[in-house]
């Protein structure tokens, strides 16, 4: 997928992946989040106009790539900046950057409700582990989310001890963020999948920035193509009031029925429930490139880029979430081992005393495994110790520096894939 062509030059998506050129961040990254700026532009305002199931145009996104090689935090920070001053003169729609738990987000999506008659946040967080957490408490996060996504016009619930029931109108969120893939094989379990959440996000996955720039440059003309771009949102929210819907030109229609008719049906738990969702989707981009370049009717072209963009991003997630049982198994084995060496510094540890660290998470055979392809990439060392001239020698395991490497996970994790 060329996304640095997907859009006109003098369009904002065109403008959006120019004022990012100068970054190391991944083309896709630049895109999708040019795609959400537009979603924050346009809130609440505007729906893609299917009759008895119109499709609201905010987006759940999470870019997903190496710590420190994709840039996705620049990327999400970038994005969010804008986004935080398109709505500094938009009282009813709230911006947040921080972690907070599932009862403060329903409490918040209440007050606003009272406040402004509408409960609409824009939620922009550089990495999803911090926005999610790892307490247990912080498992409902998922499933909130989840029941959030579609808009719902009432939504009441029995809220806490401490606030009494809640109370939401008119609910709107449109969600940025960012995770490493051996992360999200911890965090999305057989449960978050079946519960709907991961259909609902879309994963944008990438390996490479898109160039490497050593030395950034200065830019004099930086702060006025920021304001462009930001001048650019704020008509698209201005002309996202005055038409309300976007409808779909009847060729764009007869496509669309015949790509819905005719698709394949993965049976793969993620796949399969993320098909469930792919045709809102679809929808949902092609209205952005609808809106793009000017037209707000989604035409045969919009439909056509908008089923191969979504296409990608499900073989890509698809790539991370296949077979994520086994995956997560293994993960959360190797960062149980990895945790036990570094505790241990220098000093070896008896081989199965580190078992015992890590049984709970891998048998006898897949640990043994693990250690091996951990040796065969040098992170880290085996050594056989006899106690004196009679028994068998004992083995001991001492962590390299580059158990500490930036990406081990992932590449443990490829290993893992080639030979299962």
């Amino acid at each position: 997928m060329n996304y640095s062509r997907l859009a006109p030059a003098d369009t904002f998506l065109g403008k959006y992946m120019a004022f990012m050129s100068r970054q190391e961040t991944a083309y896709p990254f630049d895109f999708w989040t040019a795609l959400w700026l537009l979603s924050c532009a346009v809130g609440r305002k505007l729906v893609v106009d299917r009759p008895r199931a119109p499709v609201f145009m905010n987006l759940f996104i999470t870019l997903v790539g190496e710590s420190g090689i994709v840039r996705k935090s620049t990327a999400i920070n970038t994005a969010g900046r804008i986004a935080r001053d398109l709505i500094a003169d938009d009282p009813a729609i709230d911006f947040h950057d921080a972690k907070m738990t599932p009862e403060r987000l329903d409490q918040l999506l209440n007050d606003r409700t009272i406040d402004h008659g509408s409960a609409q946040i824009i939620i922009a967080i550089s990495e999803l582990a911090v926005f999610l957490g790892t307490e247990r408490y912080m498992a409902n996060m998922p499933i909130l989310l989840t029941d959030l996504y579609d808009c719902p016009d009432k939504r009441d619930s029995a809220g806490t001890f401490l606030h009494g029931r809640v109370a939401q109108r008119k609910v709107w969120i449109s969600f940025l963020s960012g995770s490493t893939p051996i992360w999200l094989l911890k965090a999305i379990n057989p449960n978050v999948i079946e519960g709907g959440f991961t259909s609902r996000c879309l994963f944008i996955v990438s390996i490479k920035p898109k160039k490497k720039i050593a030395w950034p440059e200065e830019f004099d003309d930086e702060a006025l193509d920021r304001s462009e771009l930001l001048q650019l949102l704020k008509d698209v929210r201005t002309n996202a009031e005055r038409y309300g819907n976007i409808r779909m030109t009847p060729h764009a229609l007869k496509a669309f029925t015949t790509w819905y008719r005719h698709r394949e049906h993965s049976v793969d738990p993620f796949r399969s429930t993320f098909e469930a969702r792919e045709d809102a989707h679809v929808l949902r981009v092609a209205g952005f490139l609808a809106i793009n370049d000017g037209s707000w009717v989604i035409q045969t072209h919009h439909l056509s880029r908008a089923t191969a963009l979504i296409k990608q991003v499900k073989q890509d997630a698809s790539a991370i979430f296949e077979g994520s049982g086994a995956k997560t198994k293994f993960a959360l084995g190797l960062e149980a081992l990895r945790n036990a060496l570094i505790l241990s510094g220098d000093d070896p540890i008896h081989r199965s005393k580190l078992f015992i660290r890590v049984r709970s998470r891998l048998d006898n055979i897949e640990f043994d495994a693990l250690l091996s392809v951990l040796h065969e990439m040098d992170a880290i060392q085996r050594f056989e110790f006899r106690d004196g001239e009679r028994g068998r020698p004992a083995e001991y395991i001492r962590g390299t520096k580059l158990l500490l490497g930036r990406g081990l996970s992932e590449q443990v994790m490829e290993r893992f894939e080639r030979t299962n």
